[in-house]
């Protein structure tokens, strides 16, 4: 019976006749066919734990789960692995999260996500704090992307054990550095062809300084140099790929050694702020943030002091940037650093676009007397600006210093006030 559904299924996607759609049932059979994909991989997932516990890939000659599913299906092993794995984290603990995924609820990446975080939840965390932190994130994957939701499941334990979880969350990025620390690798080799081909392996937190600088040489603003340097008109320029532009930023990146020749794109092309409690970085407890919204270990941030260019940004209790103004109509380079730790990149909800990126944007227009200080500052990409002057979305600084935008009434008849995920503060569970 089901294999007479699943077939059905198949035949009536095979007869969609996708170009008859409006734009309203593009958009709704889209979402369907998501949820009906989803759910086909959780029964897909299901059988793979089946399938190794009854010992099928050893009877069928397979050398594991994975290759097995793999070479049944043709399904590539990436995504074959991911299902087993998947299959193998099932367990009570996460029973709502297969129930969510099976219904559709959520993506088969953000279900992982979630499974994962249950599972590396320490060995003192009982079932009901569990069953709870798993209710959270279900809640939090239908509000944001999946890189934001990684984000916040990695910090989960914050709803579990807040008072404790600074020192938790330290000792575990500490144990990441030390992985990474093992993991980095740089290979270089001659292809003979006038070419060199590299790969390399470095900690998340390097990778960040090394993507800073990238980001800044092929930013918007810095187009027509570009074009000139490498001898193009500035429109072919820009229709180069974006790994293509990256790959010559990198060549003009070690051609520009030391670093203080570096250019700059809004002041802070090269530029990656670490943001630490002054106690957190005497004592070497704790964690520290950069502008890209990695998480380092105070201990990282310590070695980082010994070398780096120290700003002292003074907080107020609720950890704002405090800022006197400015009769000006740009935005300083202190100022746009500032912008940088506060904002991380670009404001607009589901943005990734990083500081170098970005424009530093009036909440209330300079020409409208919109004063240029902190308070009615905002970090947004080009697109993002141009938005916002266009006039139907605005944004505003809400009353606990977090920038949030607000969108117009045919998207959101309500405008209900939007923030980036960044700035999500996770409610501990009630005791």
């Amino acid at each position: 019976m089901i294999i007479e559904q699943l077939s059905s299924l198949a035949d009536d996607a095979a007869a969609l006749e996708a170009w008859a759609l409006t734009g309203a049932e593009v958009r709704e059979v889209a979402k369907a066919v998501q949820r009906a994909r989803t759910a086909l991989d959780a029964v897909m997932s299901e059988l793979a734990g089946c399938a190794d516990g009854m010992g099928l890939p050893k009877e069928d000659g397979a050398t594991s789960t994975t290759t097995w599913l793999a070479n049944l299906t043709g399904m590539s092993k990436g995504e074959a692995s991911g299902l087993v794995a998947m299959a193998r984290l099932s367990s009570p603990a996460t029973e709502a999260t297969r129930e969510a995924w099976a219904g559709g609820q959520i993506s088969t990446q953000q279900a992982s996500v979630i499974m994962k975080a249950i599972d590396a939840l320490p060995d003192w965390v009982d079932d009901e704090p569990r069953h709870h932190a798993e209710a959270h994130l279900i809640r939090l994957a239908g509000d944001y992307n999946l890189d934001d939701l990684k984000r916040l499941a990695n910090r989960i334990i914050e709803v579990i054990d807040p008072d404790g979880a600074d020192q938790m969350l330290g000792e575990q990025v500490r144990r990441e550095e030390q992985k990474a620390w093992e993991a980095t690798r740089l290979s270089m080799k001659r292809r003979g062809d006038g070419t060199t081909r590299g790969t390399f392996t470095v900690p998340d937190a390097d990778a960040d300084t090394l993507r800073a600088a990238i980001e800044g040489i092929i930013a918007p603003r810095r187009a027509n140099l570009n074009a000139v340097r490498l001898g193009m008109d500035v429109n072919a320029f820009n229709a180069l790929p974006r790994d293509h532009k990256m790959g010559h930023a990198f060549i003009e990146l070690f051609g520009h050694l030391p670093t203080e020749a570096l250019p700059k794109a809004g002041g802070l092309a090269a530029t990656v702020a670490v943001t630490i409690d002054i106690d957190d970085l005497r004592t070497g407890q704790g964690t520290a943030t950069n502008t890209s919204g990695t998480t380092t270990s105070a201990t990282h941030a310590q070695r980082l002091a010994c070398n780096a260019h120290l700003v002292a940004l003074y907080l107020d209790s609720e950890s704002k940037v405090l800022d006197h103004g400015t009769a000006r109509r740009l935005y300083d380079r202190h100022q746009r650093l500032a912008l940088a730790v506060r904002d991380q990149g670009c404001i607009w909800p589901g943005c990734d676009r990083p500081p170098a990126w970005c424009e530093a944007h009036h909440l209330n227009f300079w020409s409208e007397d919109g004063p240029t200080d902190l308070d009615n500052a905002a970090l947004v990409c080009h697109f993002h600006h141009f938005l916002l002057h266009e006039g139907e979305w605005t944004a505003r600084m809400a009353d606990d210093g977090v920038v949030e935008v607000i969108p117009p009434a045919r998207i959101d008849p309500d405008r209900v006030p939007r923030r980036h995920a960044r700035f999500t503060r996770q409610q501990p569970r009630a005791a």
